[in-house]
């Protein structure tokens, strides 16, 4: 699995219901990353980004829906990574900050993208424990950072 993020620098990733930035390019490597693969998230993450998503699998993981348009919707994680494992395709987790926390220590490698400059939020990246991950590459973009990190 995968775990695929945009934050701040102060691990914020979500503000209401969307991202406290427009950073076109950063959001445009997301969508090239995870098209035609399978991806993971909540319901309210599944709600800011789905519209745009051409996963070839879309799983929800949510309490209070049980059908969303364009995605399989399961009560719990454990469920739906038995699911998409039979998939064949590459897994991605895309947040929110309940699943990234559930998906961390599934999770191989993470491609995070820190976004320059000072934002406020309601929802955070969890802390991981970076000694237990190495970075394998980084990148500098005028307006994020892209670092790829593998598991030790």
């Amino acid at each position: 699995m995968i775990i695929i993020s945009a934050m701040s620098y102060s691990r914020v990733i979500g503000s209401g219901d969307g991202m406290p930035w427009n950073v076109p390019e950063e959001y445009q490597q997301f969508l090239n990353f995870v098209d035609g693969q399978s991806i993971i998230m909540g319901r309210r993450s599944f709600e800011i980004f789905g519209p745009d998503l051409t996963t070839t699998n879309n799983i929800v993981i949510s309490r209070s829906a049980s059908k969303l348009p364009n995605a399989v919707v399961f009560s719990d994680l454990k469920t739906a990574v038995e699911h998409v494992k039979k998939l064949g395709k590459t897994v991605f987790s895309a947040g929110g900050g309940s699943i990234y926390k559930q998906t961390i220590p599934l999770a191989d490698t993470m491609y995070l993208s820190f976004i320059k400059g000072e934002f406020t939020g309601d929802t955070y990246f969890p802390e991981f424990d970076e000694a237990q991950w190495r970075v394998s590459k980084r990148e500098d973009h005028p307006a994020f950072e892209f670092v790829v990190y593998n598991r030790k």
